[in-house]
C-alpha cells in the first residue's frame, strides 16, 4: 500500500542518518587508521541498522571526501597529503578574506547581532574543560554559523556553492581538535576582531583578521595530519 511504502521510505532515511552521523563522527575523531577498509556488515552490527542504510552513508562519506571508494573492495579511510590539506586551506583563504572584505560594507545589524551570539556560545564552550577533545566538537558547528554568516553578508550568490565543500572537508572539520588551548583562545580573538573590523566598516581590516584567522587553521591541521615538512618535501620532487 502506498501508506506503507511511504513509511517505510521514512524509517530507512531515519536510518540512514543515523549510519551517517555515527561512521562520520568516528571518521572525526580518528578512530579508524587512514586506509581501514570499513565493512558494511561490521558497521550494520555496531550501529544497529541493516546493510542497505550503510552502503548509503559510506557513498555519501565517499562523495564528502572522507573515504576511498575502492572497486571491488569497498570503501577504506582516505589518507591526506600534505597537498590535500594545501588544496582546501588555499581556496579558503582567499574565498574568505574576500568574503569577509566585501561583508563589512555590506553587514546589516540582524548579522552582526547573530556573529555576536555565535562568539559568546563559542566562548562559553571554549572555556569548559570537561571532556576535552570531544568538548571541541561544539564547536565546529558553531564557527561554521559564523563564517556562513559572513559569506552571505558577502552577497555573492557564486561564493557559498564554492565554499560549500572546502568548509566541509574532513582536513577542515577537524582543525577544533587539533587546536593548543592557545591556539583556540586565539581563535575566538580573531572572531571578535571580525566583527570588530565589520563594525567599523573596514574591508582591509576584516580580509587581513580572515587571512590570519585560516593560516591558523592551516598550520594546525597540517600538524594534526603529522604532515609538517611534507609540504616543502612535495614541492622538491
Amino acid at each position: 500500500m502506498p501508506g506503507d511504502d511511504d513509511d517505510r521510505r521514512k524509517l530507512h532515511g531515519h536510518a540512514g542518518e543515523i549510519a551517517y552521523a555515527a561512521i562520520r563522527d568516528r571518521l572525526l575523531r580518528d578512530e579508524w587508521p587512514a586506509g581501514t577498509r570499513l565493512l558494511e556488515a561490521d558497521l550494520a552490527a555496531m550501529i544497529g541498522v541493516s546493510r542497505t542504510p550503510v552502503r548509503d552513508a559510506l557513498r555519501r562519506l565517499s562523495n564528502e571526501g572522507f573515504l576511498d571508494y575502492v572497486a571491488n573492495a569497498g570503501c577504506r579511510v582516505k589518507a591526506f597529503t600534505a597537498k590535500d590539506v594545501e588544496a582546501a586551506f588555499d581556496l579558503r583563504v582567499e574565498l574568505e578574506s574576500y568574503a569577509a572584505r566585501r561583508a563589512a560594507s555590506r553587514i546589516g545589524s540582524p548579522a552582526m547581532a547573530a556573529l555576536s551570539s555565535l562568539c559568546d556560545q563559542m566562548e562559553e564552550v571554549a572555556a569548559d574543560h570537561v571532556g576535552e577533545p570531544r568538548r571541541r566538537d561544539r564547536l565546529t558547528p558553531l564557527n561554521q554559523a559564523f563564517h556562513a554568516i559572513i559569506i552571505e553578508a558577502a552577497d555573492n550568490p557564486r561564493l557559498a556553492p564554492l565554499l560549500a565543500n572546502l568548509t566541509s572537508a574532513p582536513v577542515v572539520l577537524r582543525t577544533y581538535r587539533s587546536y593548543t588551548a592557545d591556539e583556540i583562545a586565539r581563535s575566538m580573538g580573531h572572531h571578535r576582531e571580525l566583527i570588530q573590523a565589520m563594525q567599523a566598516g573596514d574591508a582591509d581590516w576584516a580580509g587581513a583578521v580572515m587571512r590570519s584567522h585560516i593560516h591558523a587553521g592551516y598550520r594546525a591541521a597540517l600538524r594534526d595530519t603529522g604532515l609538517f615538512g611534507a609540504l616543502a618535501e612535495d614541492t622538491q620532487d
